[in-house]
């Protein structure tokens, strides 16, 4: 008889399909990527009163990629080119990463997600590379170019990291759809990747468990790249490894960071 897949909550996300019908939304591909990893994705939206009945349903976290973080959660004023923001995303999500951290539940943060990871550990953001780093990449060159899965820069792996272990310590052919990135590193967190500008690509945090936070998107590249399918496959791992553990070692709880 085959094992059961592991559940992995995905975050998902309001969206206003009309003023009547307004309506959640997430994006298929984390969803595809985490299925063929062997695992069982459920959409977790973000409604206050159901956030932790769902999360509780669930061996590890997936958090996706979106819009802006609200600079407010990490101590700053909005810049001109800060786009928009969603407060009910925001609050959903990071309490999701500090309830994950706290509990020791495997956790895989993607572009906004690794964003989200930071901030909620204490950290901040850049709220826009061009304006804030103008000498750098242009780390919204997928997009730009129309192909979402098209590599554009490397991923420079920091060697002896959790993400090194996983996917190789070298350089990875990544693709790029953000203007936001981490700027002060949060509590327990470690870079573990840059871009060739370096702009940190990858960060991870240093638990028990296994937390890692990559600033590209796998998920559109895993059935052309070896090294995004791997992660997936890595995550998954550590998912199920941390669900046969009989005594799990949570976190403390993480110091709170007024929002």
């Amino acid at each position: 008889m085959e094992d059961t897949a592991p559940i992995i909550a995905v975050s998902m996300w309001g969206e206003a399909m009309s003023e009547r019908a307004p309506r959640f939304a997430g994006a298929r591909a984390y969803f595809e990527a985490t299925e063929a990893a062997g695992g069982a994705p459920l959409g977790i939206v973000p409604l206050k009163r159901s956030l932790r009945a769902l999360y509780d349903l669930t061996d590890g976290l997936l958090l996706t990629g979106g819009g802006d973080v609200d600079p407010a959660h990490y101590g700053e004023k909005p810049i001109p080119q800060l786009g928009p923001v969603d407060p009910e995303r925001d609050h959903a999500e990071l309490t999701l990463a500090r309830w994950a951290l706290e509990d020791d539940k495997p956790t895989l943060a993607i572009c906004r997600g690794a964003q989200v990871l930071n901030v909620a550990c204490g950290g901040s953001l850049y709220q826009d590379l061009p304006a804030q780093q103008p000498d750098g990449l242009n780390h919204n060159e997928s997009r730009d170019r129309g192909i979402r899965g098209l590599a554009t820069h490397q991923l420079d792996v920091v060697p002896r990291t959790r993400l090194a272990r996983a996917i190789g310590a070298t350089s990875h052919p990544a693709n790029t759809h953000h203007h936001q990135s981490v700027k002060e590193l949060g509590e327990g967190l470690t870079v573990a990747g840059r871009a060739e500008d370096g702009i940190v690509e990858a960060i991870e945090h240093e638990s028990a468990s296994w937390v890692v936070g990559i600033q590209c998107h796998p998920e559109m590249m895993y059935h052309e790249h070896a090294w995004a399918a791997q992660l997936f496959s890595a995550f998954l791992d550590e998912v199920r490894f941390r669900a046969q553990r009989e005594e799990p070692q949570p976190l403390p709880a993480l110091r709170r960071v007024a929002t």
